[in-house]
């Protein structure tokens, strides 16, 4: 069983389109993943009388423990298990294929 790290959610965010699901405290919400950090929606504002969905940038460190899974795409890349944030067997096997090469 692989644990996910800070350094593999920074690597998913080269590659874009990765997106995390977080849990009650922040209510549930899916949150992109770039460089910098996670990214979490919050309700829509009225900026210069324009709608605008405002997002959150929130650190790795901070919300680490908040994760509940993280998606790539649709592939499901990790789901938290008895509080570890644990891979799934296709990632496990990505990160097997990286080393042998």
């Amino acid at each position: 069983m692989y644990q996910i790290k800070l350094s593999d959610l920074r690597s998913l965010a080269k590659f874009g389109n990765a997106t995390v699901k977080l849990d009650r405290e922040y209510q549930f919400k899916i949150a992109d993943i770039r460089r910098d950090g996670i990214y979490v929606p919050h309700e829509r504002a009225m900026i210069n009388g324009h709608r605008a969905e405002v997002k959150e940038h929130v650190s790795f460190a901070k919300i680490y423990p908040h994760i509940k899974t993280v998606k790539q795409g649709r592939v499901l890349i990790a789901e938290r298990r008895e509080d570890k944030l644990v891979a799934s067997f296709q990632y496990e096997r990505k990160l097997n294929e990286r080393k042998e090469k």
